[in-house]
């Protein structure tokens, strides 16, 4: 895809934006990066931080901001953004890519981004997190 789209700049632009909310711990920043009227469920790589409730999410997400869980380096870390690939149409942007931990870049994280636009602005309706089986020992 054209580096130079407005959809591809879109796509990887929410993915920074979201990453940036987890680097800095700012849950309130994070919430503003997902539709409150059309969520419909979290998937993410790690066990137990599954939602099908806007809500639980956030509840989930402040606890592991505010407690430090564990992760695969023991922090939060910058991830890696790899083969960002964005499908548009209409109010639509579905936005997927490969995320890698700086310190245990694999398994890379299969990441995918279902995108509405509300008010000019881009935001979560899905999210999937999931490790490549492809890359996992």
């Amino acid at each position: 895809m054209d580096v130079s789209n407005s959809a591809y700049q879109a796509g990887l632009q929410f993915i920074h934006d979201y990453n940036r909310c987890f680097y800095e711990r700012d849950i309130d920043r994070l919430k503003g990066l997902y539709s409150a009227q059309g969520f419909t469920v979290f998937w993410d790589n790690h066990a137990g931080c599954d939602s099908d409730r806007l809500e639980d999410h956030f509840d989930k997400l402040a606890d592991f901001f505010a407690n430090e869980k564990d992760t695969e380096s023991g922090t939060i870390e910058e991830l890696l953004i790899e083969d960002v690939q964005v499908h548009a149409s209409a109010n639509t942007l579905i936005v997927s890519a490969m995320l890698r931990y700086a310190s245990v870049p694999k398994p890379g994280v299969r990441s995918t981004f279902v995108l509405t636009q509300e008010d000019a602005i881009w935001k979560a309706v899905h999210i999937h997190h999931s490790f490549d089986p492809n890359e996992q020992n």
